[in-house]
């Protein structure tokens, strides 16, 4: 080969160099002015939406100790091209570092069927009852596994104290996830709400130390307490004093049988010879920071506190003690609830953020802060507004509405809706009831609720739901009665059970009485009953026994 040629074949080469280069250039070029081209189209087509609204329930009695989370149903739409995400709540906060915050972050599943890496901007937000307090908006890669949010999220004490109004309407916290691509109007919406209950279960018991004047230091009296609903929160109590101080400090000790029942709030109260409460111990761990345990705790009155006024507080030397608890037993509910896809969102598309924030998002939310008929039936009572009818005592006036009154009881509706004497005169008098007893007998009539229950209020209550037929009144009544039941007042309530021909709370009475047989036939109350009525107490003997 001679020079000209090898000149040629190294020109030749440079040539497709060059036009190997060009071609490079070209293909990048091209994809660049695609990639531009993309971004365009999505600026101008506008953005995919998803928006994911968790309503959990219960919220101040989540049992979660520093660094354990509450998490949401996992979702997703077609908007996220596959990837499943949720939210990690963490109510006492996820670090050292913010203490007395409520922790909340983004995390998408570790097994979906996404890309590797997902971009996309979110807002974490909490709704309140008539605006949205927002989280910063921000934009991550999401890897699969990985979480980005807020550890300083929200303040307990806001939302737990000094917003709870707010905040927590109804003890409900909802939190709202806003997840978008692109820009511009929104062409592709989703709304995903979904609900959290936090299960709770209050029970209320009689604990009753027999013998409390002979008790010794730190001999424990201890009974078993089996709840009825179907989840069963068993518990035990147990009782003993020490000898720290010449007082006597008195210990009570409530503990549940799996870990699974946290004890949330706990209340003691002394029952003295009247029934009436005398509050002495009271401990609730919601809105502590670090969870404590408040299961073993000091009452606020002492062994000798006691003895010294032992005519009022103790009845045959037997102390007893109304405890009232709450536990919070874990996550009892949680499923997506509603999915809104496409057209159904277009008209919320076209109004603004700032609309947004202010209605399409927390409508729900404001139903659930609006109030509740029995919350309107409450106010009337309250206010006593357009009453046309009292009740009256030996001492004092209570006024009521007449429509209300019928409607809950059939003796009031055939008073007033016949041609009696109350109807003429708008005034039912009540001679046979204190003014107490009527005082809570309207309270339930309008509310369906009653306060401090005691015994010697739900016997005076059991007698007037029964004569003015309100059943639902006559079984809360006697159900506190049956569960409240001990060997002294066995006899008491045998011949209520007895006098208003109520079958059911009468074999429960005899039930208990046949349990206790041997403390019941010899107390000073059984001799008192085959006394004043030794046809029933001979009746109920013959039963023992033919049984």
């Amino acid at each position: 080969m001679n020079f000209a040629q090898q000149s040629e074949d190294k020109r030749g080469g440079r040539t497709l160099k060059k036009s190997y280069l060009c071609n490079c250039v070209s293909a990048f070029a091209l994809l660049l002015a695609t990639y531009i081209h993309t971004k365009r189209v999505a600026m101008t087509d506008g953005r995919t939406e998803c928006t994911f609204l968790w309503r959990i329930e219960n919220y101040s009695f989540c049992w979660h100790k520093h660094g354990e989370r509450l998490v949401s149903p996992e979702f997703t739409s077609d908007g996220l091209e596959g990837t499943v995400w949720t939210l990690w709540l963490y109510p006492r906060w996820d670090s050292q570092k913010v203490e007395g915050y409520i922790s909340l972050y983004l995390t998408r599943c570790q097994i979906d069927d996404g890309p590797v890496d997902f971009s996309v901007k979110y807002e974490l937000s909490v709704l309140a009852a008539d605006e949205l307090s927002t989280g910063s908006e921000t934009e991550f890669p999401f890897v699969k596994g990985y979480r980005f949010g807020w550890g300083k999220f929200l303040k307990r004490d806001e939302a737990l104290l000094h917003r709870k109004g707010d905040l927590l309407p109804q003890d409900t916290l909802s939190v709202r996830c806003k997840m978008w691509r692109g820009e511009g109007s929104v062409r592709e919406a989703t709304e995903i709400t979904a609900r959290t209950r936090i299960g709770i279960e209050e029970i209320s018991f009689l604990h009753l130390i027999e013998s409390f004047s002979k008790l010794k230091p730190d001999e424990k009296k201890t009974i078993q307490i089996k709840s009825s609903a179907r989840r069963q929160c068993s518990l035990t109590s147990s009782l003993h004093f020490t000898e720290d101080s010449n007082e006597g400090k008195i210990m009570l000790k409530i503990s549940p049988r799996t870990e699974n029942q946290v004890l949330a709030r706990r209340k003691i109260s002394l029952l003295n010879k009247s029934g009436k409460k005398i509050e002495c111990g009271e401990s609730d761990n919601r809105l502590v920071d670090t969870r404590k345990d408040i299961q073993n705790l000091p009452l606020s009155i002492t062994r000798q506190e006691i003895l010294k006024k032992e005519s009022d507080y103790l009845q045959e030397d037997n102390l007893s003690l109304l405890c009232e608890c709450v536990f919070s037993t874990g996550v009892e509910y949680e499923k997506i609830e509603r999915t809104l896809l496409g057209k159904q969102l277009m008209a919320v598309s076209l109004i603004s953020d700032n609309a947004q924030s202010k209605g399409i998002y927390n409508a729900a939310q404001k139903l659930s802060a609006s109030p509740s008929v029995l919350d309107d039936l409450k106010a009337i009572y309250d206010d006593q507004s357009l009453t046309d009818l009292e009740l009256k005592t030996e001492t004092k006036s209570f006024p009521a509405h007449k429509v209300w009154l019928c409607a809950r009881s059939p003796v009031f509706k055939t008073m007033l809706s016949s041609d009696m004497r109350e109807k003429n005169s708008n005034v039912i008098p009540i001679d046979d009831l204190e003014d107490d007893t009527v005082q809570q007998l309207l309270l339930f009539l309008y509310t369906d609720q009653l306060e401090d229950l005691c015994w010697e209020s739900a016997t005076k209550l059991y007698y007037a739901g029964d004569k003015y037929q309100i059943e639902r009144l006559k079984v809360i009544c006697s159900s506190f009665l049956v569960d409240n039941l001990d060997i002294s007042s066995a006899c008491e309530l045998l011949i209520l059970a007895d006098t208003h021909s109520d079958s059911d709370l009468k074999v429960a009475v005899e039930d208990f009485i046949f349990r206790h047989d041997k403390q019941v036939f010899g107390s000073e109350n059984w001799e008192k009953l085959t006394k004043i009525n030794s046809e029933l107490a001979l009746k109920t003997m013959l039963l023992k026994y033919k049984t």
